[in-house]
C-alpha cells in the first residue's frame, strides 16, 4: 500500500533531475522552468485546508502559483514550493485516489504537499551531506536551515524521513513556544506540535545559546498527560532545534540520561580563503559540489559565488554560463 511519503517521492522524481536542481538553488527560477507562472501578491493570505503553513494559492488550471513575499525569509521559498505541491497532486490520479481513501483528506493533502515542498528545497544529497551516517541530531537539523534554501519547517520535514517515531522541533525559545514539528510514527500519543508552549520547567529551556545536550525527557500536553523521549537538542539565540526519538538513537542510557561525549570528529579542518573577506580556519566536511569548505563565516561554499556570477536563460530560464545573446548553450 502507498504511503505519503511514497506519492510526494515518486512526484518528485518525474521532474527533470536539472529542474530539481534549479528549484533547490533558486526557486522561482526553477519553477519558471516547468512552465509555471509566478506571480507575487503581497496581500495575499491563505489558509488552505486544515491550518496550511504558508501564504498562497495555486491554479492547476493554469499552472500558475501565487505568494505573498517575505523580504529578508526563506519562507516564501516554501510557501512557492507548496503551492507547485497542489498543482502536482491535482494533476496525479494515483495520487488523488489514495487522497479520497485518507480518513481526513483535507489535512492529509497539507501535509502531502509540504513533503514535496521539502523534497524539492532540500535534495537527498544535501540532507546526506549534513546528517553523513547519522543518527541525526539538532546540531544537523540547525546546520541544514543555515545551508538551504529552504525554511525551517521544510528542514524540519526533510530530517524527519531520517526518523522512525519522533519528531523534529524547532522552538521559540523566547516565549517558549514550538514554531513547527513534523510527526513521525503511529506510536505518538504526546507530542510536541505547533504553536504549543513547552512544559513547564522542560530541560531544553535550560539550554543557553551555543549549548547541545542529548538525554532522555518528556513531553507533557494541557491534560498533563506524560510521553517520554530521547532528544539530541542544540541552542542558538532565537532558537531550539531539536530532535525527539521514542528510541534511544544516541546511546543516551548509556551515560545514564546526562549529556552524552562528543565523539571525535573525523571532518578536516583547513585554512581557507573566502570571497566574503573571511581568511582563517574552517572546520567540516567540504561540499559535495565545489569541493570548498564552508565558510564559518558567511556559512558558504564556492556554489553561491558561481551561481552569482551566471546568467539566467530567457528560454528554459536555468542559470548557465557563457550566454549567449541571453540564451545557454544547451538552447542554441
Amino acid at each position: 500500500m502507498s504511503t505519503r511519503r511514497d506519492h510526494a517521492r515518486r512526484l518528485v522524481e518525474a521532474i527533470k533531475p536539472r529542474q530539481r536542481a534549479a528549484i533547490a538553488s533558486h526557486p522561482i527560477t526553477g519553477i519558471k522552468s516547468l512552465g509555471y507562472t509566478v506571480v507575487a501578491e503581497p496581500t495575499l493570505t491563505s489558509q488552505r485546508g486544515a491550518g496550511g503553513l504558508c501564504d498562497g494559492l495555486s491554479f492547476a488550471e493554469h499552472s500558475t502559483v501565487m505568494y505573498s513575499p517575505t523580504p529578508g525569509s526563506k519562507k516564501e521559498n516554501f510557501t512557492l514550493l507548496h503551492e507547485v505541491g497542489h498543482i502536482l497532486v491535482e494533476r496525479d490520479e494515483d495520487a488523488l485516489n489514495w487522497l479520497a481513501d485518507r480518513d481526513n483528506p483535507d489535512s492529509e493533502v497539507e501535509r502531502l504537499c509540504e513533503e514535496i515542498a521539502a523534497d524539492l528545497a532540500i535534495p537527498e544529497r544535501m540532507v546526506d551531506d549534513v546528517v553523513g551516517t547519522g543518527p541525526i541530531t539538532g546540531e544537523d537539523l540547525k546546520a541544514l536551515v543555515a545551508r538551504s534554501v529552504a525554511s525551517g519547517p521544510a528542514c524540519a520535514i526533510a530530517l524527519s524521513n531520517r526518523l522512525s517515531s519522533g519528531a523534529v522541533v524547532i522552538i521559540d525559545r523566547a516565549i517558549g513556544r514550538v514554531v513547527h514539528s513534523a510527526l513521525r510514527g503511529d506510536d505518538l500519543t504526546v507530542y510536541p506540535w505547533r504553536n504549543t508552549e513547552v512544559p513547564v520547567n522542560h530541560p531544553l529551556l535550560m539550554l543557553r545559546p551555543g549549548e547541545t545536550a542529548t538525554r532522555k525527557t518528556f513531553w507533557a500536553d494541557q491534560w498533563m498527560r506524560i510521553q517520554e523521549y530521547y532528544v539530541s537538542a542544540t541552542a542558538t539565540e532565537k532558537r531550539l532545534y531539536a530532535i525527539f526519538s521514542t528510541t534511544d538513537l544516541w546511546g543516551v542510557e548509556v551515560f545514564h540520561g546526562g549529556h552524552a561525549p562528543p565523539a571525535m570528529s573525523k571532518a578536516p579542518r583547513l585554512g581557507i580563503r573566502c570571497h566574503c573577506g573571511y581568511v582563517g580556519r574552517a572546520f567540516g566536511w567540504p561540499c559535495t559540489t565545489c569541493g570548498r569548505q564552508y565558510c564559518p563565516k558567511c556559512e558558504e561554499c564556492d556554489c553561491p559565488r558561481r551561481d552569482r556570477a551566471q546568467g539566467t536563460c530567457i528560454k528554459c530560464f536555468l542559470q548557465a554560463p557563457e550566454l549567449e545573446n541571453g540564451v545557454c548553450g544547451e538552447c542554441r
